[in-house]
């Protein structure tokens, strides 16, 4: 049972990927709903006896998950300071999870929360299938999870495909999120029991921690307007929002507020706009898609076409 709610809330992401429905519809319908009985296992597991089993997949795949992705995007943060835009589809989830037009600190914290839940419910997955087993086995179901996002449409929408650098990067950025959650589930009730000593509810009080640390940096109290045209305004060379949705065949508009004159490239095809003035980046095919401003790495920012935007 735990497998399946495990790997529920990645079915948003896969179904949207591949063109089933639209990622907040699959969120709310499969998603959300395997992540609340979930907690419901949780709590109940701490209660009935007979439950210790679960409980401690619960723990140890919660734990692995948490620390594995905290690791994992660790990792990526050199190459992320190099330039390479490797967080970016976090960012990409919360717009289209909550449907918006364009990004917000609201859809900063949704991406953010459901990318830990990704990491936490993969965890849980396999503390399910593999409690007690040696931790290499951790590496070797990341490794699994890695090859998923590069055989599927997901490296097509995210203009992934035959980009060997960062695929190379998250599949190294995939071993310490392994080794987490291989040593938490290779420990089982031993962890379990050490947590036991230095504090009740262990798990709860680290997923309200790690809430609480996305609220704080995020705000997402402050950008509640997710609504509205699928317009981005260009202040130094940089996308504000960062990203806007757009359906295939429509434009996002963008307002060149600089000073200077702006050359846009999406996919090597320019597109430029006066100092002042307004322009269209127009899309046919879905995905995200990356909008450069001249050679800096951070210049510009994203499109999603999403055909239920």
């Amino acid at each position: 049972m735990c497998v399946p709610l495990g790997v529920a809330s990645v079915v948003s992401l896969l179904g949207w990927v591949f063109g089933v429905s639209s990622f907040s519809t699959l969120f709310w319908l499969l998603s959300a709903p395997a992540l609340a009985a979930t907690l419901v296992l949780g709590a109940l597991s701490t209660r009935r006896r007979g439950w210790t089993h679960l409980h401690a997949v619960l723990v140890c795949g919660t734990v692995g998950g948490l620390l594995g992705t905290v690791g994992y995007d660790l990792f990526r943060i050199p190459f992320v300071a190099a330039g390479f835009r490797l967080f970016a589809p976090i960012d990409s989830y919360g717009v289209l999870l909550l449907d918006a037009q364009h990004s917000s600190p609201l859809t900063g914290f949704a991406g953010w929360a459901y990318h830990v839940s990704n990491g936490v419910g993969f965890g849980i997955a396999y503390a399910a299938a593999a409690l007690g087993r040696r931790a290499r086995w951790g590496v070797a179901w990341a490794m699994v999870l890695e090859t998923a996002t590069v055989v599927t449409p997901f490296a097509d929408a995210y203009g992934l495909r035959g980009r060997w650098v960062p695929i190379a990067i998250a599949y190294g950025a995939h071993v310490p999120y392994g080794l987490a959650v291989g040593w938490a589930a290779q420990r089982g009730q031993g962890l379990v029991d050490d947590l036991r000593t230095v504090t009740r509810a262990p798990t709860t009080k680290l997923l309200a921690a790690v809430a609480a640390g996305l609220l704080l940096w995020h705000q997402p109290w402050t950008g509640l307007d997710i609504g509205g045209a699928s317009e981005t305004t260009l202040r130094d060379g940089r996308f504000h929002p960062e990203w806007v949705r757009v359906a295939p065949g429509e434009c996002a508009v963008v307002h060149n507020a600089d000073a200077a004159d702006h050359e846009l490239v999406v996919e090597g095809r320019g597109t430029s706009i006066a100092a002042g003035t307004t322009g269209a980046l127009c899309f046919d095919d879905g995905g995200a898609h990356r909008v450069r401003v001249g050679e800096r790495a951070y210049s510009g920012g994203f499109v999603i076409v999403d055909e239920e935007a």
